[in-house]
């Protein structure tokens, strides 16, 4: 039976990632890779999804193998209509890209079926085919970055709810009337354990005086603050081993949160594994140790004591391999 491959794409709040990969064993055969900007607009931001594809199409065609694509699949950051194949709104990217058929984009550009899923929902079927989910029959898989998106597995089944957007762990509320969140509702996880939200905090006490070694990342040629848009978690991870006593402070309390939320659909849910994943997790150690404690200890004894908490398998590649498995299953 000939090698069949399929292109998978998974855009999040900071980055978009393509990688022709290979439908039988999961192997990257090529990848690309580009920036985001939150302040897109709906054309811009469906040209930079093709950019990057068609960067991942020509590294792979540049190979002996060549392989050709029978499919592509996409996940994003948001809310997605996945019958329709629409990205229907998210809290982090330009607010107007909202019903963009991004699936008939993708068919129209590249002349290949196309689907459209959660950015967290792909990462969860990588995992689960190829990763820290393969020996899992249950298992919750939770992504921290620019935002904080979670995907439910239940009996080797992908749990999308009724509207399709179940395992949103990072829009669960953990303080009452508290920080606003990105979606417009308030005391959301991800106001508090996100990159995003960590960069607030630690800008609003730049203002107060406190003293960081992240403070130029905020400095403009004026010789004000911005927004920190380049904070990176590799930055964090860098102040945290550097003893910078703000950053770790921050890191720590918002690993806190993390681990409320978690310990919250622990008890829910009651899966036998959780996998923890994303650019924050990946890079401070910290924010792993802290929240997994935190959800061990808040949840209830015999669920916390039995969960295995353990970090992504894939890395990165999570999403790009989830997505191309889905669209070559679709084809």
């Amino acid at each position: 039976m000939a090698e069949r491959y399929a292109l998978g794409i998974d855009f999040g709040g900071t980055k978009v990632l393509a990688a022709v990969v290979s439908l039988r064993t999961g192997e990257i055969v090529s990848s690309a890779k580009k920036k985001t900007r939150p302040d897109d607009g709906p054309e811009e931001l469906v040209q930079r999804i093709f950019s990057v594809a068609q960067a991942a199409l020509d590294d792979a065609g540049a190979s002996q193998r060549a392989p050709v694509i029978s499919a592509i699949g996409i996940g994003m950051a948001g809310q997605v209509d996945p019958v329709a194949g629409v990205l229907l709104g998210t809290p982090n990217l330009a607010q107007s890209s909202v019903e963009l058929p991004i699936a008939a984009r993708l068919t129209e550009r590249f002349a290949v079926p196309a689907v459209l899923r959660n950015d967290v929902h792909i990462a969860a079927v990588g995992e689960q085919r190829f990763g820290a989910g393969h020996d899992a029959a249950s298992f919750l898989c939770v992504f921290v970055g620019t935002g904080i998106g979670g995907a439910l597995v239940q009996d080797g089944q992908l749990v999308t709810g009724f509207t399709g957007t179940a395992g949103e762990i990072g829009h669960i509320i953990v303080d009452a009337d508290g920080r606003l969140c990105g979606c417009g509702g308030r005391g959301h996880l991800e106001a508090y354990s996100s990159r995003t939200a960590m960069t607030k905090v630690i800008l609003g006490e730049i203002k107060r005086g406190r003293a960081t070694r992240l403070t130029e990342v905020f400095a403009l040629d004026d010789g004000t603050l911005g927004r920190g848009a380049a904070l990176r978690s590799g930055m964090l991870s860098r102040a945290v081993a550097d003893g910078d006593e703000l950053v770790t402070e921050v890191v720590r309390d918002a690993a806190r949160y993390l681990g409320f939320g978690l310990a919250s659909v622990i008890n829910v849910v009651n899966p036998q594994r959780l996998i923890l994943g994303g650019g924050v997790i990946e890079a401070v150690d910290l924010m792993f140790e802290v929240a997994a404690e935190t959800a061990r200890r808040e949840a209830l004894p015999v669920a916390g004591r039995g969960i295995e908490i353990v970090r992504a398998g894939l890395g990165d590649n999570s999403g790009v391999v989830g997505a191309a498995m889905i669209a070559g299953a679709a084809a």
